[in-house]
């Protein structure tokens, strides 16, 4: 047998336990050969547009050219580690890079219902992201008024070979517009982790000064420039008084939250971090699936300040303080993370290249207004 990814092998009979399906010359996902549970798969995992060509490539595993597979001996040490040894599994393969990870929903092999979601990866960096959510999980579940929007940690298990965390699947749909229960559950989190202090003694900053540091004779003269200016621009505005900071969970996309009776369930921690703009969540809510899209500059920009605004009604007026520089502390805050994990090298990169453009227009456009007040002031 060969490794078809970390958690299932190749196997040589005409007809293994699972498929593994293939897209773009790579493993994308491996579901069982039982198609009740690959209906609960599609379910839980929501592949979009990808759904009708993986269901096809499932249903004709042969025709399409998926692999037989069986659950590796890797999968089975995590079944027993956190105690569902018996049941149906499925995969989604993680996207290349130092933070790969595979997500596994367990299945009960009765029923057929969700029992648990796994994800596992190996490396230093992968080990921390999974530490991290480990711990945020925990001290969420703690809060009285938090605990019912996140998952209940079920496991979690560090090492060099293999680090996974467990945790009960969410239930709820998709809601691809940010709403009201979105804006319910960030004043929660914000309520329960708001701080007041000067810009430069926030994690925030530090963060950014340690990429940046990190970055320096790495990056082309574009880049260079651009993060500088962003930089100065950013300790122009907000250096001095204390500022309003929060928790953010740095990944607040539509395919990380689920809605249900009312509710906004929030998965997938492993960026969360303390000291952090109020804005960050929602922005990245807006922007992240438009860079994704490679949509224009001009409606990213147009939908930054559609969001700004929205939350100044329901998150309130200090939290939307300087939204600007806010948001362009956002896109600095996720460029510098992208960069400092291709060590200042990338090829195409729809999120960076999307993202540089606000930063260049909020640069340019900051710019401008302070030439033309200069300029009225010397015309009176």
């Amino acid at each position: 047998m060969n490794e078809v990814s970390r958690f299932y092998d190749a196997q040589n009979q005409l007809r293994g336990t699972h498929v593994a399906l293939r897209w773009n010359g790579r493993m994308r996902y491996a579901v069982p050969c039982e198609p009740a549970a690959q209906k609960a798969c599609w379910k839980i995992f929501q592949p979009g547009r990808l759904e009708l060509p993986l269901r096809a490539m499932a249903s004709l595993p042969r025709l399409c050219g998926a692999i037989n597979c069986v659950e590796s001996e890797t999968l089975v040490s995590i079944r027993k580690t956190i105690g569902y040894e018996a049941g149906f599994s499925c995969c989604r393969t993680g996207a290349p890079g130092p933070w790969s990870k595979d997500t596994i929903l367990l299945l009960d092999d009765r029923t057929v219902t969700p029992l648990c979601i796994v994800k596992g990866g190996a490396g230093e960096a992968v080990g921390s992201l999974l530490r991290n959510e480990a711990n945020w999980l925990q001290s969420l579940q703690a809060q009285a008024s938090l605990g019912e929007h996140v998952p209940r940690l079920i496991g979690y298990h560090q090492a060099a070979d293999l680090s996974f965390v467990a945790e009960c699947p969410l239930p709820g749909r998709r809601d691809d517009s940010f709403g009201k229960l979105h804006s319910v559950f960030l004043r929660k989190l914000q309520d329960f982790s708001r701080q007041t202090m000067r810009l430069e003694e926030s994690r925030l900053y530090l963060n950014l000064c340690a990429r940046l540091k990190g970055l320096n004779g790495r990056l082309s003269p574009a880049w260079s420039d651009r993060l500088d200016k962003g930089m100065r621009q950013i300790e122009k505005t907000l250096s001095g008084p204390p500022i309003l900071l929060v928790a953010a969970h740095n990944d607040f996309t539509v395919w990380n939250i689920r809605v249900e009776s009312g509710i906004a369930r929030v998965f997938d921690w492993e960026y969360a971090d303390h000291g952090q703009f109020p804005l960050f969540d929602p922005l990245h809510f807006a922007l992240m699936p438009m860079a994704l899209r490679n949509s224009s500059t001009i409606k990213m920009v147009q939908s930054m300040r559609n969001t700004i605004q929205l939350c100044r009604q329901w998150l309130g007026e200090e939290s939307c303080y300087e939204g600007q520089t806010q948001a362009l502390a956002y896109l600095m805050n996720l460029c510098t993370l992208y960069l400092s994990s291709m060590k200042g090298k990338y090829d195409f990169n729809p999120v960076l290249d999307g993202y540089a453009n606000i930063i260049d227009h909020l640069c340019f456009s900051r710019k401008s207004v302070m030439e033309t007040r200069h300029l009225s002031c010397i015309l009176i």
